[in-house]
């Protein structure tokens, strides 16, 4: 049975944020059992935001994931869901001093080695998961998702930009795994993109030392380049991030085509809203090497 997780005492992360191009001070506070992951807005006071898909901005959503509960917004918060998904971190309270968090170096890897010299302790209460209930499938326009019940967390995850862009990759959840094959995939855009996204008031912060930049022809900056798939392994970051909005970690077999942060988060809202979700205490699993594998029992009803 795996306990609830948080980290064991606050830490300051600070850089610039990729879309406001604004300096960010980010302070991840431990967090007690059953809490959940907040978001704090310090700069407007008692302005609390939780990391669950009913607070997401479909609209704002384009570039990055974004969070509003109708007074204040918290932007680019998928890279530290994703670590903190990763590391099966439950309870934590991060707390922001404005709109955007930090880019760091464009993945989640930054993000992932302060929490781990932090430290994460083990707290008492068991965590329990959401489970798929049936197999679900989602089109638009050309984008695709399908989940289907699974003892573990599993994406098949495809994206195609042309035949000169068209990488897939396979990857199931656990620690090593995440921080192996995931965790340094950098953010990417195309070159031909740029000021489009300037003209937009986005990608301010962006350089070539926190995104790949793809040209005409190849990469502009190869030497920033971890993987040779890095592009698709950037979006599978993005989606652990996007759908761990929800109050507690989801187990199934997820495969994604041309998925994008708006989708993922729309998909996780129809599955949360349709009744396709259903809580499971986990009885075997334990967040540790060699993947996640869970046994999965005692089902609970989900109260929203």
């Amino acid at each position: 049975m795996r306990k609830q997780r948080t980290i064991e005492k606050s830490v300051v992360i600070r850089g610039t944020g990729l879309h406001s191009g604004r300096e960010a001070s980010l302070t991840l506070h431990p967090a007690p059992e059953n809490h959940g992951i907040v978001f704090h807005r310090s700069d407007l006071g008692s302005v609390y935001i939780p990391a669950h898909v009913r607070f997401v901005s479909a609209d704002r959503s384009t570039l990055s994931t974004v969070l509003f509960d109708g007074q204040a917004a918290v932007q680019t918060i998928e890279h530290l869901l994703s670590a903190l998904n990763g590391l099966y971190i439950d309870n934590l309270v991060a707390e922001i001093n404005g709109p955007e968090l930090p880019i760091l170096d464009g993945s989640s890897r930054n993000l992932l080695e302060v929490i781990l010299v932090t430290g994460i302790v083990e707290q008492r209460k068991a965590q329990t998961f959401y489970r798929v209930a049936r197999r679900e499938e989602f089109v638009s326009g050309n984008k695709f998702l399908s989940v289907e019940p699974s003892e573990k967390f599993e994406v098949d995850y495809e994206i195609d930009f042309g035949p000169e862009l068209l990488q897939r990759h396979r990857f199931t959840l656990s620690e090593v795994s995440y921080s192996s094959e995931i965790a340094k995939a950098k953010t990417f855009c195309f070159e031909s993109d740029i000021h489009k996204m300037r003209a937009m008031g986005l990608a301010r912060g962006g350089s070539l030392t926190n995104a790949l930049v793809m040209g005409k022809d190849s990469l502009l900056n190869p030497e920033q380049q971890t993987y040779a798939d890095e592009f698709v392994r950037h979006k599978i970051l993005d989606f652990l991030g996007d759908i761990r909005l929800l109050d507690r970690p989801i187990v199934g077999k997820f495969v994604v085509r041309r998925g994008g942060h708006a989708f993922h988060t729309e998909c996780l809202r129809s599955l949360w809203e349709n009744g396709i979700l259903y809580l499971s205490r986990e009885s075997s699993a334990q967040p540790a090497e060699g993947g996640s594998g869970v046994t999965l029992t005692d089902h609970l009803p989900i109260s929203r």
